[in-house]
Protein backbone atom coordinates (compact mmCIF):
# COMPACT_ATOMS: atom_id res chain seq x y z
CA UNK A 1 0.00 0.00 0.00
CA UNK A 2 0.96 3.42 -0.63
CA UNK A 3 1.82 5.15 2.08
CA UNK A 4 1.25 8.56 0.81
CA UNK A 5 -2.20 7.82 -0.11
CA UNK A 6 -3.21 7.71 3.05
CA UNK A 7 -1.42 10.29 4.43
CA UNK A 8 -3.01 12.46 2.19
CA UNK A 9 -6.20 11.84 3.82
CA UNK A 10 -5.14 12.51 7.65
CA UNK A 11 -3.14 15.68 6.53
CA UNK A 12 -5.96 17.58 7.39
CA UNK A 13 -6.53 16.44 10.56
CA UNK A 14 -2.82 16.72 11.26
CA UNK A 15 -3.01 20.43 10.59
CA UNK A 16 -6.35 21.25 12.15
CA UNK A 17 -4.43 21.40 15.69
CA UNK A 18 -3.04 24.87 14.31
CA UNK A 19 -5.29 26.16 12.04
CA UNK A 20 -6.56 28.52 14.73
CA UNK A 21 -3.46 29.54 15.92
CA UNK A 22 -0.80 29.45 12.82
CA UNK A 23 -1.62 29.08 9.15
CA UNK A 24 0.68 26.50 7.35
CA UNK A 25 2.70 27.34 4.45
CA UNK A 26 4.88 25.59 1.66
CA UNK A 27 7.56 26.74 -0.84
CA UNK A 28 8.52 25.80 -3.63
CA UNK A 29 11.36 25.82 -5.50
CA UNK A 30 11.57 29.23 -7.51
CA UNK A 31 12.34 29.50 -11.06
CA UNK A 32 16.33 30.81 -12.21
CA UNK A 33 16.32 33.30 -15.00
CA UNK A 34 19.49 33.96 -16.00
CA UNK A 35 21.55 32.73 -12.55
CA UNK A 36 22.45 29.12 -11.76
CA UNK A 37 20.14 26.72 -10.14
CA UNK A 38 22.12 26.09 -7.32
CA UNK A 39 22.26 29.31 -6.15
CA UNK A 40 18.22 29.77 -6.47
CA UNK A 41 18.27 27.21 -4.47
CA UNK A 42 20.37 28.76 -1.41
CA UNK A 43 18.71 31.99 -1.71
CA UNK A 44 15.18 30.39 -1.15
CA UNK A 45 16.68 27.77 1.74
CA UNK A 46 17.38 31.02 3.39
CA UNK A 47 13.94 31.84 3.14
CA UNK A 48 12.11 28.98 4.31
CA UNK A 49 14.75 29.20 7.17
CA UNK A 50 13.18 32.69 8.12
CA UNK A 51 10.11 32.19 8.32
CA UNK A 52 9.30 30.10 10.91
CA UNK A 53 11.24 33.15 12.72
CA UNK A 54 8.29 35.10 11.73
CA UNK A 55 6.00 33.78 14.54
CA UNK A 56 3.39 34.34 11.69
CA UNK A 57 2.92 30.83 9.75
CA UNK A 58 3.84 26.86 10.42
CA UNK A 59 6.42 25.35 7.74
CA UNK A 60 5.56 22.55 5.84
CA UNK A 61 8.35 19.94 6.02
CA UNK A 62 10.63 20.45 2.45
CA UNK A 63 10.82 16.16 2.77
CA UNK A 64 7.02 15.86 2.78
CA UNK A 65 6.26 18.60 -0.37
CA UNK A 66 8.95 16.68 -2.32
CA UNK A 67 7.63 13.65 -1.60
CA UNK A 68 3.88 14.47 -2.85
CA UNK A 69 5.81 16.59 -6.09
CA UNK A 70 7.34 12.94 -6.84
CA UNK A 71 4.27 10.80 -6.12
CA UNK A 72 2.56 13.06 -8.38
CA UNK A 73 5.11 12.83 -11.13
CA UNK A 74 5.88 16.41 -10.86
CA UNK A 75 9.30 18.83 -10.14
CA UNK A 76 8.84 21.57 -8.05
CA UNK A 77 10.57 23.67 -11.19
CA UNK A 78 7.53 22.49 -12.93
CA UNK A 79 4.38 23.58 -11.04
CA UNK A 80 4.68 27.02 -11.96
CA UNK A 81 0.63 28.09 -12.06
CA UNK A 82 -1.16 29.11 -9.25
CA UNK A 83 -3.40 26.32 -9.68
CA UNK A 84 -1.02 23.71 -9.30
CA UNK A 85 0.46 25.27 -6.51
CA UNK A 86 -2.86 25.51 -4.72
CA UNK A 87 -3.55 21.76 -5.73
CA UNK A 88 -0.15 20.82 -4.22
CA UNK A 89 -1.18 23.18 -1.14
CA UNK A 90 -4.63 20.77 -0.80
CA UNK A 91 -2.83 17.36 -1.01
CA UNK A 92 -0.19 18.62 1.64
CA UNK A 93 -2.99 20.26 3.86
CA UNK A 94 -1.12 23.37 4.13
CA UNK A 95 -3.63 26.78 3.42
CA UNK A 96 -0.78 28.57 1.59
CA UNK A 97 1.99 28.01 -0.77
CA UNK A 98 4.51 30.21 -2.00
CA UNK A 99 6.52 30.78 -4.71
CA UNK A 100 8.05 32.94 -7.25
CA UNK A 101 11.42 33.53 -9.58
CA UNK A 102 14.67 35.02 -9.37
CA UNK A 103 16.60 36.20 -12.21
CA UNK A 104 19.61 38.74 -13.53
CA UNK A 105 19.37 41.39 -15.74
CA UNK A 106 23.10 42.97 -16.89
CA UNK A 107 24.02 43.31 -12.86
CA UNK A 108 20.91 43.43 -11.28
CA UNK A 109 19.30 40.86 -9.69
CA UNK A 110 15.12 40.87 -8.82
CA UNK A 111 12.80 38.56 -7.05
CA UNK A 112 9.35 37.67 -7.70
CA UNK A 113 7.28 36.25 -5.04
CA UNK A 114 3.40 35.50 -4.30
CA UNK A 115 1.71 33.68 -1.93
CA UNK A 116 -1.25 31.69 -2.57
CA UNK A 117 -4.45 30.86 -0.81
CA UNK A 118 -4.88 27.06 -1.04
CA UNK A 119 -8.59 27.43 -0.55
CA UNK A 120 -9.14 30.01 -3.41
CA UNK A 121 -6.51 29.56 -5.43
CA UNK A 122 -5.51 33.41 -5.49
CA UNK A 123 -2.49 35.43 -4.77
CA UNK A 124 -3.26 36.44 -1.03
CA UNK A 125 -0.02 39.05 -0.86
CA UNK A 126 2.81 39.73 -3.92
CA UNK A 127 5.87 40.86 -3.28
CA UNK A 128 8.94 42.18 -5.65
CA UNK A 129 12.50 43.90 -5.23
CA UNK A 130 15.04 44.83 -7.65
CA UNK A 131 18.97 44.52 -6.26
CA UNK A 132 21.88 45.86 -7.25
CA UNK A 133 25.20 44.16 -5.87
CA UNK A 134 26.85 40.81 -5.31
CA UNK A 135 24.49 37.88 -5.25
CA UNK A 136 25.26 37.35 -1.58
CA UNK A 137 23.88 40.71 -0.55
CA UNK A 138 20.44 38.70 -1.62
CA UNK A 139 20.70 36.10 1.48
CA UNK A 140 19.80 39.49 3.94
CA UNK A 141 16.72 40.52 0.63
CA UNK A 142 15.33 37.14 1.49
CA UNK A 143 15.22 36.88 5.17
CA UNK A 144 13.23 40.23 5.17
CA UNK A 145 11.07 39.48 2.17
CA UNK A 146 10.05 36.45 4.28
CA UNK A 147 8.67 38.45 6.77
CA UNK A 148 6.85 41.11 4.75
CA UNK A 149 5.47 38.07 2.55
CA UNK A 150 3.55 37.30 5.79
CA UNK A 151 2.34 40.68 6.26
CA UNK A 152 4.74 40.89 9.80
CA UNK A 153 7.26 43.93 10.23
CA UNK A 154 10.96 43.18 9.31
CA UNK A 155 12.78 43.62 12.89
CA UNK A 156 15.05 46.43 12.84
CA UNK A 157 18.17 44.34 13.61
CA UNK A 158 17.50 42.94 9.97
CA UNK A 159 16.82 46.49 8.44
CA UNK A 160 20.50 47.50 9.98
CA UNK A 161 22.18 44.37 8.97
CA UNK A 162 21.29 45.30 5.44
CA UNK A 163 22.77 48.79 5.63
CA UNK A 164 25.90 46.79 6.95
CA UNK A 165 26.05 44.01 4.38
CA UNK A 166 29.31 44.72 2.72
CA UNK A 167 30.71 45.62 5.95
CA UNK A 168 31.51 42.68 7.11
CA UNK A 169 34.31 44.46 9.61
CA UNK A 170 32.68 47.20 11.17
CA UNK A 171 30.66 46.60 14.38
CA UNK A 172 27.42 47.85 14.96
CA UNK A 173 27.05 50.96 17.61
CA UNK A 174 24.08 52.91 18.42
CA UNK A 175 24.85 56.42 21.03
CA UNK A 176 22.26 57.47 23.57
CA UNK A 177 21.80 61.17 24.28
CA UNK A 178 24.61 62.48 26.59
CA UNK A 179 23.30 63.51 30.16
CA UNK A 180 23.45 67.20 30.71
CA UNK A 181 25.29 67.89 33.58
CA UNK A 182 25.82 72.21 33.60
CA UNK A 183 24.78 72.77 30.29
CA UNK A 184 21.57 73.02 28.27
CA UNK A 185 19.79 69.46 26.42
CA UNK A 186 20.42 71.27 23.64
CA UNK A 187 24.27 72.37 24.06
CA UNK A 188 24.15 68.43 25.22
CA UNK A 189 22.57 67.17 21.99
CA UNK A 190 24.35 69.29 19.23
CA UNK A 191 27.24 67.87 21.06
CA UNK A 192 26.16 63.95 20.70
CA UNK A 193 24.97 64.43 17.22
CA UNK A 194 28.60 65.69 16.41
CA UNK A 195 30.34 62.89 18.08
CA UNK A 196 27.53 60.10 16.25
CA UNK A 197 28.71 61.71 12.82
CA UNK A 198 32.48 61.05 13.94
CA UNK A 199 31.93 58.05 15.12
CA UNK A 200 30.67 57.49 11.63
CA UNK A 201 33.71 59.18 9.95
CA UNK A 202 35.93 56.75 11.54
CA UNK A 203 34.73 54.14 9.04
CA UNK A 204 35.05 51.40 11.96
CA UNK A 205 31.32 51.38 13.08
CA UNK A 206 27.65 51.31 11.42
CA UNK A 207 25.78 53.26 13.34
CA UNK A 208 22.63 53.14 14.20
CA UNK A 209 20.02 56.51 13.44
CA UNK A 210 19.12 58.72 16.21
CA UNK A 211 15.52 58.81 14.99
CA UNK A 212 15.68 55.08 15.44
CA UNK A 213 17.07 54.97 18.90
CA UNK A 214 14.28 57.54 19.88
CA UNK A 215 11.31 55.20 18.44
CA UNK A 216 12.84 52.13 20.07
CA UNK A 217 12.61 54.60 23.25
CA UNK A 218 9.45 55.79 22.56
CA UNK A 219 8.40 52.04 22.17
CA UNK A 220 9.88 50.53 25.64
CA UNK A 221 8.36 53.82 27.59
CA UNK A 222 11.46 55.20 28.28
CA UNK A 223 11.33 59.40 27.66
CA UNK A 224 13.78 60.42 24.96
CA UNK A 225 15.76 62.97 27.06
CA UNK A 226 17.10 61.29 30.35
CA UNK A 227 14.80 58.52 30.59
CA UNK A 228 16.98 56.02 29.77
CA UNK A 229 20.47 56.68 31.66
CA UNK A 230 21.32 53.66 33.25
CA UNK A 231 23.53 51.01 31.67
CA UNK A 232 20.85 48.21 31.90
CA UNK A 233 18.19 50.46 30.21
CA UNK A 234 20.87 51.32 27.66
CA UNK A 235 21.68 47.78 27.09
CA UNK A 236 17.90 46.87 26.63
CA UNK A 237 17.45 49.47 23.61
CA UNK A 238 20.95 47.65 22.78
CA UNK A 239 19.28 44.25 22.98
CA UNK A 240 16.08 45.68 20.56
CA UNK A 241 18.05 47.22 17.98
CA UNK A 242 20.20 44.70 17.79
CA UNK A 243 23.70 46.01 17.33
CA UNK A 244 26.98 44.81 19.36
CA UNK A 245 27.83 48.15 21.35
CA UNK A 246 26.07 50.87 22.87
CA UNK A 247 27.81 54.33 23.85
CA UNK A 248 26.44 56.55 26.33
CA UNK A 249 27.94 59.14 28.80
CA UNK A 250 27.82 62.95 30.41
CA UNK A 251 28.92 66.26 29.78
CA UNK A 252 29.00 68.16 32.59
CA UNK A 253 30.24 71.92 33.46
CA UNK A 254 32.42 73.14 36.35
CA UNK A 255 33.26 76.45 36.61
CA UNK A 256 35.17 77.39 33.40
CA UNK A 257 35.65 73.53 32.80
CA UNK A 258 34.09 71.32 30.76
CA UNK A 259 34.53 67.62 31.13
CA UNK A 260 32.90 64.80 29.01
CA UNK A 261 32.70 60.97 29.81
CA UNK A 262 31.74 58.47 27.31
CA UNK A 263 31.45 54.92 27.87
CA UNK A 264 31.08 52.05 25.15
CA UNK A 265 29.71 48.63 26.41
CA UNK A 266 28.74 44.97 24.93
CA UNK A 267 24.92 44.64 24.91
CA UNK A 268 25.47 40.81 24.94
CA UNK A 269 27.33 40.88 28.52
CA UNK A 270 27.20 44.69 29.69
CA UNK A 271 30.96 44.39 30.35
CA UNK A 272 32.80 47.97 29.49
CA UNK A 273 34.54 47.28 26.63
CA UNK A 274 36.02 50.99 26.59
CA UNK A 275 35.66 54.23 28.65
CA UNK A 276 37.26 57.78 27.52
CA UNK A 277 37.28 61.27 29.23
CA UNK A 278 38.37 64.69 28.07
CA UNK A 279 38.62 67.74 30.46
CA UNK A 280 38.16 71.09 28.21
CA UNK A 281 38.49 74.95 29.68
CA UNK A 282 37.64 77.75 27.29
CA UNK A 283 34.01 78.59 25.49
CA UNK A 284 31.11 76.22 25.07
CA UNK A 285 31.87 75.97 21.41
CA UNK A 286 35.59 74.55 21.86
CA UNK A 287 33.81 71.39 23.39
CA UNK A 288 32.71 70.31 19.34
CA UNK A 289 36.42 70.11 18.59
CA UNK A 290 37.15 67.97 22.02
CA UNK A 291 33.93 65.84 21.43
CA UNK A 292 34.41 64.61 18.14
CA UNK A 293 38.37 63.64 18.95
CA UNK A 294 36.70 61.54 21.99
CA UNK A 295 34.89 60.18 18.95
CA UNK A 296 37.98 59.18 16.84
CA UNK A 297 39.42 57.37 20.51
CA UNK A 298 36.55 55.56 21.20
CA UNK A 299 36.98 53.90 17.76
CA UNK A 300 40.74 53.24 18.35
CA UNK A 301 40.92 55.40 15.22
CA UNK A 302 43.99 58.21 14.76
CA UNK A 303 42.17 61.53 14.63
CA UNK A 304 42.68 64.13 11.62
CA UNK A 305 45.23 65.96 11.41
CA UNK A 306 42.58 68.50 10.80
CA UNK A 307 40.86 68.15 14.63
CA UNK A 308 43.99 67.66 16.76
CA UNK A 309 45.43 71.22 14.53
CA UNK A 310 42.05 72.94 15.74
CA UNK A 311 42.79 71.78 19.29
CA UNK A 312 45.96 73.36 19.13
CA UNK A 313 44.69 76.37 17.34
CA UNK A 314 46.70 76.45 14.84
CA UNK A 315 44.51 76.38 12.01
CA UNK A 316 44.65 79.31 9.58
CA UNK A 317 41.56 81.35 9.08
CA UNK A 318 40.21 82.10 5.60
CA UNK A 319 40.39 85.72 6.36
CA UNK A 320 44.39 85.37 6.56
CA UNK A 321 44.89 83.81 3.26
CA UNK A 322 45.24 86.19 0.07
CA UNK A 323 42.84 85.42 -2.57
CA UNK A 324 44.25 83.95 -5.63
CA UNK A 325 42.53 82.81 -9.01
CA UNK A 326 43.72 79.70 -7.72
CA UNK A 327 41.36 80.00 -5.00
CA UNK A 328 38.32 81.22 -6.89
CA UNK A 329 38.61 78.14 -9.32
CA UNK A 330 38.47 75.84 -6.77
CA UNK A 331 35.21 77.37 -4.79
CA UNK A 332 33.78 77.53 -8.31
CA UNK A 333 34.72 73.59 -8.77
CA UNK A 334 33.45 72.79 -5.50
CA UNK A 335 30.36 75.26 -6.02
CA UNK A 336 28.84 76.87 -9.39
CA UNK A 337 29.55 80.99 -9.10
CA UNK A 338 31.40 80.45 -5.79
CA UNK A 339 34.58 81.48 -6.60
CA UNK A 340 33.17 84.52 -8.77
CA UNK A 341 31.12 85.44 -5.96
CA UNK A 342 34.15 84.62 -3.36
CA UNK A 343 35.88 87.64 -5.80
CA UNK A 344 33.80 90.40 -5.00
CA UNK A 345 33.61 89.65 -1.55
CA UNK A 346 30.28 88.30 -1.60
CA UNK A 347 29.49 92.31 -0.99
CA UNK A 348 28.40 92.35 -4.71
CA UNK A 349 27.21 89.28 -6.17
CA UNK A 350 27.43 89.16 -9.78
CA UNK A 351 24.99 87.80 -12.04
CA UNK A 352 27.47 85.66 -13.67
CA UNK A 353 27.64 83.84 -9.91
CA UNK A 354 23.54 83.13 -10.38
CA UNK A 355 24.01 82.18 -13.75
CA UNK A 356 26.27 79.70 -13.18
CA UNK A 357 24.66 77.94 -10.52
CA UNK A 358 21.19 78.51 -12.01
CA UNK A 359 22.17 76.57 -14.66
CA UNK A 360 23.97 73.83 -13.67
CA UNK A 361 20.94 73.66 -11.19
CA UNK A 362 18.51 73.67 -13.54
CA UNK A 363 20.56 70.81 -15.70
CA UNK A 364 20.69 68.65 -12.52
CA UNK A 365 17.17 68.53 -12.12
CA UNK A 366 16.67 67.72 -15.72
CA UNK A 367 19.32 64.92 -15.57
CA UNK A 368 17.32 63.86 -12.35
CA UNK A 369 13.90 63.63 -14.12
CA UNK A 370 15.26 61.91 -16.82
CA UNK A 371 17.20 59.27 -14.39
CA UNK A 372 13.86 58.94 -13.00
CA UNK A 373 12.13 58.35 -16.29
CA UNK A 374 14.87 55.90 -17.61
CA UNK A 375 14.78 53.77 -13.91
CA UNK A 376 11.27 53.89 -14.49
CA UNK A 377 11.27 52.50 -17.77
CA UNK A 378 13.85 50.02 -17.10
CA UNK A 379 12.03 48.69 -14.30
CA UNK A 380 8.74 47.97 -16.43
CA UNK A 381 10.91 46.32 -19.18
CA UNK A 382 12.35 44.04 -16.48
CA UNK A 383 8.85 43.37 -15.21
CA UNK A 384 7.38 42.65 -18.54
CA UNK A 385 10.11 40.47 -19.77
CA UNK A 386 9.35 38.80 -16.63
CA UNK A 387 5.65 38.23 -17.65
CA UNK A 388 6.49 37.56 -21.08
CA UNK A 389 9.04 34.66 -20.19
CA UNK A 390 6.72 33.10 -17.48
CA UNK A 391 3.11 33.79 -20.23
CA UNK A 392 1.86 30.58 -22.04
CA UNK A 393 -0.96 32.51 -23.92
CA UNK A 394 0.47 33.03 -27.25
CA UNK A 395 -2.31 36.44 -27.24
CA UNK A 396 -0.22 37.71 -23.77
CA UNK A 397 3.05 36.64 -25.04
CA UNK A 398 2.95 38.65 -28.10
CA UNK A 399 1.38 41.53 -25.85
CA UNK A 400 4.01 40.98 -22.99
CA UNK A 401 6.73 41.39 -25.66
CA UNK A 402 5.99 44.47 -27.23
CA UNK A 403 5.14 45.74 -24.18
CA UNK A 404 8.56 45.20 -22.98
CA UNK A 405 10.44 46.17 -25.79
CA UNK A 406 8.49 49.67 -25.94
CA UNK A 407 9.96 50.00 -22.00
CA UNK A 408 13.49 48.95 -23.04
CA UNK A 409 13.28 51.75 -25.78
CA UNK A 410 11.97 54.65 -23.39
CA UNK A 411 14.62 53.77 -21.02
CA UNK A 412 17.63 53.38 -23.76
CA UNK A 413 16.33 56.90 -25.10
CA UNK A 414 16.18 58.45 -21.63
CA UNK A 415 19.69 57.29 -20.81
CA UNK A 416 20.84 58.66 -24.60
CA UNK A 417 19.67 61.90 -23.30
CA UNK A 418 20.68 61.77 -19.73
CA UNK A 419 24.74 61.19 -21.17
CA UNK A 420 23.48 64.29 -23.28
CA UNK A 421 23.10 66.24 -20.22
CA UNK A 422 25.65 64.84 -18.46
CA UNK A 423 28.06 66.60 -21.06
CA UNK A 424 26.22 69.62 -21.24
CA UNK A 425 26.53 69.49 -17.27
CA UNK A 426 30.49 69.17 -17.35
CA UNK A 427 31.14 71.56 -20.26
CA UNK A 428 28.90 74.44 -18.05
CA UNK A 429 30.52 73.27 -14.94
CA UNK A 430 34.21 73.39 -16.49
CA UNK A 431 33.59 76.84 -18.04
CA UNK A 432 32.31 78.13 -14.44
CA UNK A 433 35.62 76.92 -13.36
CA UNK A 434 38.11 79.02 -15.95
CA UNK A 435 35.94 81.78 -16.22
CA UNK A 436 36.33 81.97 -12.25
CA UNK A 437 40.03 81.62 -12.98
CA UNK A 438 40.60 83.96 -15.29
CA UNK A 439 38.64 86.90 -13.80
CA UNK A 440 39.41 85.75 -10.21
CA UNK A 441 41.64 87.74 -8.07
CA UNK A 442 45.14 88.77 -9.29
CA UNK A 443 48.15 87.37 -6.89
CA UNK A 444 51.35 88.83 -6.75
CA UNK A 445 53.02 86.01 -9.31
CA UNK A 446 50.37 87.99 -11.52
CA UNK A 447 50.91 91.76 -10.56
CA UNK A 448 54.07 92.06 -13.03
CA UNK A 449 51.74 91.06 -16.06
CA UNK A 450 48.30 92.43 -14.95
CA UNK A 451 47.73 94.40 -17.96
CA UNK A 452 47.97 91.43 -19.98
CA UNK A 453 44.17 90.01 -20.20
CA UNK A 454 42.52 86.39 -21.01
CA UNK A 455 39.21 86.32 -21.92
CA UNK A 456 36.54 83.69 -23.46
CA UNK A 457 34.73 84.91 -26.11
CA UNK A 458 32.53 83.82 -28.71
CA UNK A 459 33.87 84.26 -32.47
CA UNK A 460 30.09 84.46 -35.03
CA UNK A 461 32.72 83.12 -38.01
CA UNK A 462 33.74 80.05 -36.67
CA UNK A 463 30.76 79.15 -34.36
CA UNK A 464 32.98 78.19 -31.21
CA UNK A 465 34.35 79.59 -28.14
CA UNK A 466 37.68 80.84 -28.27
CA UNK A 467 40.38 81.81 -25.49
CA UNK A 468 41.44 85.69 -26.29
CA UNK A 469 44.97 86.87 -25.23
CA UNK A 470 45.09 90.62 -24.97
CA UNK A 471 47.84 93.20 -24.16
CA UNK A 472 47.04 97.01 -23.26
CA UNK A 473 49.49 99.27 -25.05
CA UNK A 474 48.67 102.24 -22.98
Amino acid sequence: MNLLKYLRWFMPIIFIGTAFSQPTVAVLDFDANGIPEYEVETLVERLRSELPNTGAVRLVDRKMLENILKEQGLQQSGCTTDECAAQIGELLGAQFMISGSIGKLEDTFTVDMKMVSVSTGAAERAKNLTFDGNVGGLLIEMQILAWEIVGEEVPKALMIKRTGADDSDKVTVAVMDFDPRGISLLESQTLTDRFSTEISATGKAILVARSTVLEVMEDQGYETSGGCTSEECAAEVGALLGVKYMINGAIGKLGETFTIDAKMFEVSTGAAAKTKNATYTGPVDGLITEIEILAWEMMDAKPPKELTSKRKGTIVTQSDKPKTKIGAALRSAMMPGLGQAWTTDYANITNKSWYFLGGEAALGIFALVTYNNYYASNNDAVKFHQNYINATDVTEIRSFKETSEGHLSDAESSEQTMEYIMYALGAVHIYNIVDAYLNGPEDEETASVKKQKFDLVYNPELNQPQLRFSIALD
